[in-house]
């Protein structure tokens, strides 16, 4: 019978040990990309990948958008704890602050908590939203001179929808 038991533990580790790793795969986030954030167009095809590395998993999907005249930006989806830009992110979050070329705070997009690293000087600025405590999605463009114009961007992507697709 203890042996019984013992087979019956081991099988129940490897089925949770592989859902675990296969806990999500990106192919489900591609049909809820905008087809358009702050009047920047889908470019391409989105770019995913699904990582497992010492018991840990990650998704990441990108999509590039663009207007066509030099205006682009960088859509991100990733989750996972280890993921890029969830450290960033839960570091960020706890503080705000000001110099003559970065602003970063933390404010509420659609109900998520987000992160605003915005560049004054016209590089790299990344808005970050964490629709749930799992998800991270990131705008990231050179191509926005207002965080207003920066912080639309997030409004144009179905935040609750992405929540809802990991459980």
């Amino acid at each position: 019978m203890h042996k019984y038991i013992t087979v019956f533990l081991i099988v129940v580790g490897f089925i949770l040990a592989s859902s675990a790793a296969n806990a999500f795969d990106y192919k489900e986030w591609i049909p809820l990309l905008p087809e358009s954030i702050g009047g920047l167009d889908k470019q391409g095809e989105p770019e995913g990948m699904n990582m497992e590395k010492s018991g840990q998993s990650m998704s990441t999907l990108k999509q590039e958008y663009s207007d066509g005249s030099g205006n682009d930006a960088r859509l991100t989806i990733v989750t996972g704890t280890n993921a890029p830009g969830v450290r960033e992110f839960k570091t960020l979050q706890q503080f705000n602050m000001e110099t003559g070329e970065r602003k970063v705070k933390t404010l509420d997009i659609s109900g998520h908590k987000a992160v605003l690293d915005f560049n004054k000087k016209g590089g790299r600025s990344n808005l970050m939203i964490a629709p749930q405590e799992e998800i991270l999605v990131v705008i990231e463009t050179r191509s926005f001179d207002t965080e207003d114009a920066l912080i639309s961007m997030g409004n144009d992507v179905p935040l609750a929808d992405i929540a809802d697709s990991v459980e």
